[in-house]
């Protein structure tokens, strides 16, 4: 299981949101790239980057930050925040980004995510973000009509490499993630999954290792290594010892 550090990018800076709210936003820093750089001198094999004003628009626009952090860093990239076009894709995967997560397009668009999986196998994650177990999308502004049980019907067998959990509820409030949620998702569905939301202590990721079940392959935090509660160092340690 690996340790995947968040930076969330908006106006240049990374931040963090407080359950996806625009008006609930903390500031941690205005060098993306240093931070970057900063995890992956701690040992992170992987980086989760967030495009926040893509998320909310719907056009990736934080491109070139994001290639400057994969140029900069040994760490493989995940990426996601308003990734909904095909060109888009092909040149972060060009350009060398590991993983590309796509979220909205995935309810409204489930036939393109298909189709993209078949042109870049073992590439494309989705996220699966919920709101009282509804799907939710437009960077979590929206809800949808979809229960995570149906959405993962619809990809269950097509192709996608892994799901990003994030219980909505949880995210930026460093109160402990959704364990029922997640093991009930991880009991349902054979796909590769990545916990987020909520994680606060060496203890919560000391409490998803126990969940131990092989389709449960990373676990990401930003908050809670921005406002010091454990280090990344320490997080790698306990989850891919």
């Amino acid at each position: 299981m690996h340790f995947y550090p968040a930076i969330d990018i908006k106006n240049g800076q990374f931040i963090r949101l407080k359950k996806g709210r625009l008006n609930e936003i903390t500031i941690y820093g205005n060098d993306p790239v240093s931070q970057a750089q900063k995890f992956c001198s701690s040992g992170a094999k992987w980086i989760h980057v967030v495009d926040i004003d893509g998320a909310f628009e719907g056009a990736s626009r934080n491109m070139e930050t994001i290639l400057k952090i994969n140029n900069s860093v040994k760490s493989n990239i995940q990426v996601g925040g308003g990734v909904r076009e095909i060109k888009t894709i092909e040149k972060l995967i060009n350009s060398g980004i590991a993983r590309i997560v796509l979220g909205t397009i995935a309810i409204t668009n489930p036939k393109f995510v298909k189709e993209v999986c078949k042109n870049f196998p073992n590439r494309i994650a989705v996220g699966l973000d919920t709101k009282k177990g509804i799907v939710a999308t437009e960077g979590w502004a929206k809800s949808s009509k979809i229960n995570f049980q149906d959405f993962l019907k619809i990809y269950e067998d097509s192709g996608v490499s892994t799901i990003i959990f994030t219980d909505i509820d949880k995210d930026g409030l460093m109160e402990g993630t959704n364990y029922n949620q997640l093991t009930e998702l991880l009991k349902k569905t054979k796909l590769n999954v990545i916990a987020s939301g909520g994680v606060a202590s060496l203890n919560d990721l000391k409490k998803l290792k126990k969940i131990n079940v092989s389709n449960l392959i990373g676990v990401i935090s930003g908050k809670a290594i921005y406002e010091k509660q454990f280090t990344v160092q320490d997080a790698v340690k306990i989850l891919e010892d």
